[in-house]
């Protein structure tokens, strides 16, 4: 068995089920697999700080397979059916697609608030009490594209068409975290967007860093992904073609943001940022 934190081995990867179409799993799968694999305590009491649900039984799945308990397949066959049961139309099973983003969506599902909203006047010094907010872990680009992974975090807010109060000017409604994320997952649609490499969140005077873990691809009906480990090698997954195992593609530093956007042909659709 090959353990993902060897930097000279392949993480693991996940085989492709041809008869009940696994790829958004075996996608996101090996992304996780090898982001909790780094530091197994603290990612299953991280993700168990999520989601009672989906990532604690994810982490117990893992945590078989390291042991030699079951296999790779086995662990996503069974979360798989815990999440088809929930949402059999959304998660199907056979030859229909399953949204990669739907299935990130319901995985990281957070069991309490996460973010908080705070309207404020653009011109003076007035503001309200900050409300609880339906943002999740899973962020979704909207129609103006922002210039970056990290300009879109700082600039997340609803439109509101309130005036302010105090001055009659307008008033905005910045979206913040409550704390800082320990993973964050983008939906990619724009061909422009920047992909920072780190996300960075002051918190209690200390700066958290999210590093670039994961990137998800899509074309001709299959999802692929790119692994990047915590020493910078970029490693390519297709539960089709490199099956169990990852193919090196090099030092992730060398990598352009442009170049990240495509990967052998099929479209970056999700990056997942986690923490370091």
């Amino acid at each position: 068995m090959i353990i993902a934190s060897d930097n000279s081995s392949s993480p693991a990867g996940l085989i492709w089920d041809g008869n009940n179409y696994s790829c958004a799993y075996d996608a996101l799968f090996t992304i996780l697999y090898e982001i909790w694999s780094t530091d197994t305590k603290a990612w299953t009491r991280q993700l168990k700080e999520i989601n009672q649900h989906h990532l604690k039984s994810l982490s117990a799945y893992f945590k078989k397979y390291m042991n030699g308990q079951a296999t790779f397949e086995t662990a996503r066959d069974n979360i798989r059916h815990k999440i088809h049961s929930q949402s059999p139309a959304q998660f199907p099973y056979g030859t229909r697609g399953t949204s990669v983003s739907a299935l990130a969506s319901a995985i990281f599902a957070p069991h309490n608030i996460v973010a908080i909203s705070s309207p404020e006047c653009t011109n003076c010094e007035y503001f309200e009490p900050s409300i609880d907010d339906r943002l999740e872990f899973v962020l979704y680009e909207k129609e103006n594209t922002p210039k970056s992974t990290s300009h879109w975090l700082r600039s997340l807010e609803h439109e509101t068409h309130e005036r302010c109060p105090q001055c009659f000017s307008a008033m905005k409604q910045p979206i913040s975290f409550k704390s800082a994320p320990n993973v964050l997952i983008f939906e990619i649609n724009s061909k422009k967007i920047k992909l920072s490499k780190t996300l960075k969140f002051e918190q209690e005077g200390e700066t958290v860093v999210l590093d670039v873990r994961g990137l998800i691809y899509h074309g001709d009906f299959h999802f692929t992904s790119c692994i990047i480990g915590t020493d910078g090698n970029v490693w390519y997954h297709d539960g089709m073609t490199t099956r169990s195992s990852c193919e090196n593609e090099g030092d992730f530093d060398k990598f352009s943001s442009r170049n990240l956007l495509k990967c052998r042909g099929k479209k970056l659709i999700l990056v997942v940022y986690a923490r370091v």
